[in-house]
């Protein structure tokens, strides 16, 4: 397995790194595999490269298709996380509808990129496959364990679990704006792989290994179609140690515009960390202050590159108990109950959203909400907005 290569070697990749199998769909599951949205993170790409390349040489039987696409080209070439804006930030229902609305020439890189990848989404979208999975392979700056990222619905559960790494859920209640957030929306199984650290040649191979695992849990090939498959799910639940099965994240540190921001050498993905304790510093121009962990849990995605607004991630053990528990309620149609909740009241104007009052909705709400299958959207004053996440039918 090759490393992933200088930025030089990706500065003329086309938008489809390529198809299998070949010719005109016949059903099953349509595979939309990701690489490089962040043009520092190369290793998606290399594996899905591998994957395809081995994929045409052994000629297996397949239940569907796998399309491998490259994120920001553009910025892979330069080696940079972007160039102007975050790829992963842009895919908000706002910005897509100017998109596919505006008559006048694209100017920033990265409306470039989301405009052809929009394209290669709807020509296969539009094929009429049975499913949809979207797997978006990504890596960290910091080292540390490989995870998978889901929004929480009833059909990503499966396909998370079917990798034996780490699940990391709440995401989309930090931040706006990702690929995998408007992907789960659509009612379409979405799924990320975090790798490792960005530059290792272990980061690919658990690319590699999570892309193998996927096509099986998906039907589009047997388990015993897939090579060393054994030694894929050891790999990655190797890799994985004794973590958490599933993290749910509580806390963002957000770095606002015109901060210097600079964690403190030597943290790792999953590394405990006590409340209090002094994780990075940040100068707003009056020299640098601390920053301390706001509550004991378990840090993730430390910012060791420049670019990039989140300063870090903290996350707090969701036992299995709770997950089985959330499936049975959804599963019973009981999501509307929550409105009868102290608090809770349902929005006038958009009648598929919650409106919660904090000062009578104290206690756990988030944690009941959840349950239910409701996500936090937006603070507006005293009230937060919660969405319902799109469980399959």
């Amino acid at each position: 397995m090759r490393a992933a290569g200088p930025a030089e070697e990706l500065g003329a990749l086309p938008r489809v790194l390529g198809v299998y199998p070949p010719g005109p769909a016949r059903g099953g599951t349509l595979v939309l595999v990701l690489g490089g949205v962040h043009g520092n993170e190369p290793a998606g790409v290399h594996a899905i490269q591998a994957v395809l390349t081995d994929l045409a040489r052994r000629a297996p039987p397949f239940h569907g298709r796998v399309v491998g696409l490259v994120g920001n080209a553009r910025a892979l070439a330069q080696g940079r996380r972007y160039l102007a804006l975050d790829l992963n930030r842009l895919w908000t229902e706002e910005r897509l509808r100017a998109l596919r609305a505006s008559a006048a020439p694209l100017a920033d890189p990265e409306a470039l990129e989301q405009c052809a990848l929009l394209e290669a989404f709807d020509e296969h979208l539009a094929q009429g496959f049975e499913r949809v999975v979207l797997l978006d392979l990504h890596s960290t700056s910091a080292g540390g364990a490989p995870f998978s990222i889901v929004s929480d619905t009833l059909q990503n559960r499966p396909f998370a679990f079917a990798l034996p790494v780490p699940v990391l859920l709440g995401l989309e209640e930090r931040i706006e704006g990702t690929l995998l957030a408007w992907f789960a929306d659509l009612g379409h199984v979405a799924l990320c792989l975090e790798g490792g650290q960005n530059d290792l040649p272990s980061t690919v191979e658990h690319h590699v290994a999570a892309l193998w695992l996927i096509l099986a849990a998906a039907g589009c090939l047997t388990e015993a179609e897939v090579p060393e498959l054994a030694a894929h799910r050891a790999r990655l639940a190797t890799s994985a140690g004794h973590l958490p099965a599933v993290v749910e994240l509580r806390y963002r540190y957000g770095i606002q515009p015109g901060t210097r921001f600079e964690m403190k050498p030597g943290y790792q993905n999953f590394q405990p960390v006590a409340r209090g304790e002094e994780l990075a510093f940040v100068d707003l121009g009056t020299g640098p202050r601390p920053v301390a962990s706001p509550l004991g849990a378990r840090l993730l995605m430390p910012r060791y590159q420049s670019l990039g607004d989140d300063g870090f991630f903290l996350g707090r053990e969701v036992r299995p108990v709770w997950l089985k528990l959330s499936g049975l309620l959804r599963r019973a149609g009981l999501a509307g109950f929550v409105r009868w909740l102290p608090g809770v009241r349902r929005d006038p104007a958009r009648a598929q959203e919650l409106l919660v009052d904090r000062r009578i909705a104290r206690w756990l709400t988030v944690e009941v909400l959840h349950l239910f299958g409701w996500r936090w959207r937006a603070r507006e004053g005293r009230t937060v907005r919660f969405v319902r996440r799109r469980d399959a039918s």
